[in-house]
């Protein structure tokens, strides 16, 4: 038979059995359609919270050490570790050859300062650390805390709220925050730009605890927290940018100054460490873009170092959950698929019974028993083929609906849009991949043409005499 024929005969049953056909692809479509859909939606939902995860600025960094015995990963640590002090020269090493990381900056690095608020002297002299804890700012001075970082993170973090000068400070110059530490109130200002361009003194009163680079660090033995500067050295600075934290209800202490004065800090310490080696136990490292976090982490990983980020396990974690909450309603739409098979069967079986003098005249006109098997196999793969169009069609349509509803939603009130756009979501946007839509196209195709084999044969083996004769 050719191929025309063919063509003609299914034109005609189509035709002739339209509603028939639509009501058979009826089950394929609901099954296609809750596969569909609630694949998508849930896929559009791991992608959204996987963003928002990630567009904060904490996805771009992680943390990096290096254990004595080369340990790559936290959970192969069966007992306390000990670390090697990393240097920056190290650091600027592995800068090189990924060119991904943005900067990296010793974890955990803070100075201790004293803000004069007048000419008079602040404390005494410290002579130990115990004076500095305990120890209360006077009247004249106020303590702060500032912790070392990297510009751009720094700056990512507090954008929103940020005044001033957006270029990395150089030596005299130094960001602050408004609110924190009575920042703001210590200098008379009533607005975080009354403080641009304002002058302060600090002096220094601590230094982080360091090491000599390479050296091996029991932590659960070593020296911790910070150590005292017994000489006064005041450094005068210039506010180029303020962060604006008077709506922060635990502000922080959001300073930043040039590294330079972290190393003159720790030389001031008298601690006895190389100035031209020094390392720490943790590096912060920042990466250009998330999505190169896990390939820088790897590529760490390999060159022996103990590389964690919380954030990237979150992401794991919640693309592992959404994959299992995928496949769990999936298998529902599965079920749907699975039903249908016992109406086509029903639809073909029928068909065949009704087309029995159709089948006998091709057959006695030459037909074989493979081209009438053919004829009912490909009208149960159109059956699949409408169920699929139909069901994706629906699910499509549902989807673009959800998603236009949650905009609405959004949109209508003002405080949830704020929150939203702090990480990054705009709306909730079904994702429909070709592999999935491939996918369903193969499922409905393979349960038709299935349930289409036993009609087919039956159709086929009929006996053209014994079938005229019947008619």
């Amino acid at each position: 038979m050719s191929l025309y024929a063919l063509y003609l005969i299914l034109i005609k049953q189509l035709q002739q059995k339209w509603g028939r056909f639509l009501l058979a692809s009826g089950g394929i479509m609901v099954g296609i359609w809750a596969i569909t859909l609630t694949t998508s939606l849930s896929l559009g939902l791991s992608s959204t919270i996987t963003e928002a995860i990630n567009s904060q600025d904490g996805a771009k960094s992680f943390l990096l050490s290096k254990t004595k015995d080369g340990a790559t990963d936290f959970f192969d640590i069966k007992e306390a570790p000990k670390f090697v002090a990393i240097s920056q020269s190290e650091v600027d090493t592995f800068k090189t050859k990924n060119p991904a990381i943005r900067g990296a900056y010793p974890n955990n690095s803070a100075i201790t300062v004293n803000q004069k608020l007048d000419s008079n002297p602040c404390t005494p002299i410290v002579k130990n650390i115990s004076e500095i804890t305990l120890e209360p700012a006077t009247n004249n001075c106020n303590r702060l805390t500032l912790a070392r970082s990297n510009f751009d993170k720094f700056y990512e973090q507090n954008r929103l709220n940020w005044i001033g000068s957006k270029e990395p400070t150089k030596t005299g110059e130094i960001v602050a925050c408004f609110k924190c530490s009575n920042f703001g109130q210590s200098l008379k200002a009533t607005t975080p730009e009354e403080l641009l361009n304002k002058q302060i003194s600090l002096e220094y009163v601590s230094a982080p605890i360091v090491y000599n680079a390479g050296s091996i660090i029991d932590t659960q033995n070593s020296a911790r927290g910070s150590v005292p500067i017994s000489e006064s050295k005041v450094n005068n600075f210039i506010i180029t940018a303020v962060i604006d934290d008077r709506d922060s209800s635990n502000a922080q202490n959001n300073f930043y100054v040039d590294k330079s004065y972290f190393e003159e800090a720790i030389s001031l310490s008298k601690q006895n460490v190389d100035s031209a080696n020094i390392g720490y136990i943790n590096w912060e490292v920042y990466v250009d873009t998330y999505q190169n976090t896990a390939s820088v982490i790897n590529n760490l990983k390999a060159d022996k170092y103990l590389a964690f980020s919380a954030t990237l396990l979150l992401v794991q974690a919640v693309q592992t959950g959404f994959l299992g909450l995928t496949v769990v309603l999936g298998l529902f739409g599965l079920i749907a698929l699975i039903a249908s098979v016992f109406g086509i069967v029903n639809v073909m079986t029928i068909s065949v019974l009704e087309r029995q003098k159709e089948i006998g005249i091709l057959k006695s006109l030459g037909a074989r028993d493979g081209d009438i098997f053919k004829i009912f196999l490909i009208e149960s793969g159109i059956l699949g083929f409408f169920g699929w169009v139909l069901g994706t069609l629906l699910s499509v349509s549902m989807g673009l609906g959800i998603s236009y509803l949650f905009k609405v939603l959004i949109n209508s009130n003002k405080e949830w849009k704020s929150n939203l756009e702090t990480f990054n979501i705009e709306g909730l946007t079904p994702f429909f991949p070709w592999q999935l839509l491939l996918a369903t196209l193969v499922l409905a195709l393979f349960f038709t043409i299935l349930s289409g084999v036993f009609p087919a044969l039956k159709a086929s083996r009929q006996n053209p005499v014994e079938v005229l004769r019947s008619e």
